[in-house]
């Protein structure tokens, strides 16, 4: 059949011409008819056709079948009239035969025709197909251009990120060092009484913090183009939020004599929403409406609004001042763009604050729009959600002070510039620390693990190991796991800083203030006793007795509380009562022997019970064990002076091991 169907596609494309459609079947007519009349007489005269019929029909069509029936019927009547042993004309069996013969001619015509049409359809598709395939070759040539355009302008935008973050750098460090060591100055010049040098530095210091400004809007501005712009939503209260922002430009309001009143309806609630960008849009706002009026009124007005299932706030800092034309505003957020050329002149500025503040309103989920009348003033409209949008980077967790494994005041300082260094230098110095440098993080790995130092300031950006690479190093190894890292850089991540381990986050330039809180709280542990006694009264009497020794004195009212205050800074000494509520001394004991550089702090136990033998073996740990009543207090400092000396003697060890002829 399938052999079949091939001949009838290969006749059916190859259209043959009338004479051959019909000239064959004729010829073969013509061969049929001379067997026949070889043939004995008794054969049926048209049985021979019937194979020409089904050829020639299925061949060349219903005409070629047609014609074939039509000669091989009156071939056969002759037949029937020359073979008289035939009987004469069989009418009958003729007639079956044309039926019969003309139904096949129909089937195999209406067969051939079927093929015919097969053929065209698959013709059809294969054409089709064709075209598909070169419309696919087509698509994954665009596909790969457009991935490659992808690629192309993903490596551009990585670039541009790179030469921000490297010229933000570059600018920012020199600036920092400006600001920091102004600030400095400014503390010399006051203490020595040169009024006459504060006012310079303080010019110099805040054309400084201008510069750097307009470098962080820069910065600002690509972070949130490039999507890498994070929020860190915090609880507020709406009206005390607004009311502090509105005081930050109460020096700018009135330097050109205008009045700044507030409106906030008592209504306003909390929200969560980023703090730090919502307070930078409503000053760029309010500073903006105090550059272009004079001697006018500012309105800052804040509602709580009701919008589909959500409460929103509305700020709205509305000026009495030049005002705008239509086509000011419509260009009013473009970047470096301000309302024509003439107010730049005439009142400065750069153009970037009220771009930026547009980028942070909607990362906060809302808008800013302005309305403004040439003449008669601006009124702009910061609308965001109470409630920040979900993409944000989640809270910062509060990471509580490491365990001080130091013996001295000593930070160690790695920072690749040689001005931070410096400063960093004189700021701790004055804070009575000791300080050692590292101007790469390789050169501060090595010194970290080899002087154990009470903490560390760390800078991001550094040639051949960044911070970050620093930090994870530090905090793998078990010898310096323990010392507290404070990040201390342009790009000091907070979330980033808190995931890899480090204790805090200052960016550059340093608030001093701040960084002089946070080390405060590692050297408070350093030199001390820590008084563990549920007996207030007993706690200040070793307090009274201790300070006036010399030493500083930290307490604790329970086991617990004795832990929590340990996991803030290891003690000199600890002064150990047994009977606690809470957490008794046996489990602090315990407790304590098991932390990060806490298995040497000498312990002595003061208690009024009498120890047992086997309680005396669970503290095994403690290096005295002594009964109050029995012992004075000031024989208790004595003991504490004796074990503290021996604990520094046991420190110099090493050296007098030393062989004879060695240094």
């Amino acid at each position: 059949m399938s052999g079949l169907h091939d001949l009838i596609g290969i006749l059916t494309r190859h259209r043959p011409s009338a004479g051959v459609r019909y000239g064959i079947p004729l010829l073969a007519v013509g061969v049929m008819t001379f067997v026949r009349y070889l043939a004995p007489t008794y054969v049926a005269p048209f049985l021979l056709y019937i194979p020409v019929l089904l050829a020639g029909s299925l061949a060349y069509g219903r005409g070629a079948g047609a014609l074939v029936l039509a000669i091989s019927t009156l071939i056969a009547t002759w037949f029937y009239t020359r073979d008289g042993d035939l009987g004469g004309v069989d009418v009958s069996l003729l007639c079956q035969y044309v039926a019969v013969g003309g139904v096949m001619v129909w089937i195999c015509d209406a067969l051939r025709r079927s093929v015919a049409r097969n053929d065209a359809t698959l013709e059809s598709l294969d054409a089709a197909n064709q075209v598909l395939l070169r419309n696919q070759a087509e698509l994954t040539d665009a596909n790969a251009r457009a991935q490659a355009a992808k690629e192309a302008a993903e490596e551009h935008s990585r670039a541009k990120s790179r030469f921000l973050a490297n010229m933000s750098h570059e600018l920012r460090t020199p600036l920092s060092a400006v600001i920091g060591y102004s600030e400095m100055l400014e503390e010399e010049a006051e203490e020595l009484g040169q009024d006459v040098l504060l006012k310079d530095l303080g010019k110099i210091k805040s054309n400084a913090k201008h510069l750097l400004g307009l470098i962080n809007d820069v910065l600002d501005l690509s972070k949130v183009e490039a999507e890498k712009m994070d929020l860190y939503p915090e609880d507020i209260d709406v009206a005390a939020f607004a009311t502090d922002a509105a005081g930050t430009v109460d020096a700018l309001v009135a330097k050109k004599g205008n009045v700044l009143t507030l409106d906030i309806a008592g209504d306003v609630g909390q929200a969560r929403t980023d703090a730090v960008k919502l307070r930078q849009c409503l000053f760029n706002l309010l500073s903006n409406a105090a550059k272009f009026t004079e001697s006018g009124t500012i309105t800052l007005s804040v509602i709580r609004e009701d919008g589909k299932g959500a409460d929103w706030l509305r700020f709205t800092v509305e000026d009495t001042g030049i005002g705008m034309t239509p086509e000011q505003v419509g260009r009013l957020f473009e970047r470096f763009t301000q309302a024509d050329e003439t107010t730049t002149r005439k009142f400065g500025g750069t153009g970037l604050g009220l771009a930026l503040s547009r980028a942070f309103a909607r990362l906060l989920g809302g808008d800013i729009t302005v309305a403004s009348v040439e003449g008669q003033g601006t009124t702009f409209t910061l609308r965001i959600p109470a409630l920040a949008p979900e993409h944000v980077a989640g809270e910062v967790p509060t990471a509580a002070p490491e365990n001080l494994s130091g013996t001295e005041d000593l930070v160690l300082v790695i920072d690749d510039e040689a001005n931070q260094r410096e400063l960093m230098t004189r700021f701790l110095e004055r804070q009575r620390f000791a300080v050692r440098t590292a101007t790469d993080g390789r050169t501060g790995l090595d010194l970290a693990r080899s002087l154990k130092p009470r903490a560390i300031l760390l800078d991001v950006m550094m040639p051949d190991m960044d911070g970050w690479s620093v930090l994870a190093a530090l905090k793998a190894d078990a010898e310096t796991a323990g010392i507290p890292v404070v990040m201390v850089s342009f790009v000091a991540d907070a979330a980033l800083s808190a995931s890899l381990g480090a204790v805090e986050a200052v960016p550059k330039p340093v608030d001093w203030t701040r960084l002089r809180t946070i080390l405060d709280q590692f050297r408070a542990a350093d030199g001390d006793v820590l008084v563990v006694d549920d007996d207030a009264d007993m706690r200040h009497r070793l307090r009274t007795v201790l300070e006036r020794d010399g030493w500083s004195v930290r307490e604790a009212g329970n086991g617990q509380e004795a832990l929590d205050q340990v996991r803030h800074g290891a003690p000199r000494l600890v002064l150990l009562d047994l009977t606690m509520p809470v957490m008794d001394g046996f489990s602090f004991l315990d407790r304590l022997r098991v932390l990060p550089g806490c298995a040497e702090v000498p312990v002595v136990v003061l208690s009024a019970r009498d120890v047992t033998r086997a309680e005396r073996a669970r503290l095994a740990e403690a290096d005295r064990v002594l009964r109050k009543g029995d012992t004075s207090l000031q024989d208790i400092a004595t003991e504490l002076r004796k074990l503290d000396n021996r604990q520094a003697e046991a420190g110099r060890t090493p050296l007098v091991g030393t062989a004879p002829g060695t240094s």
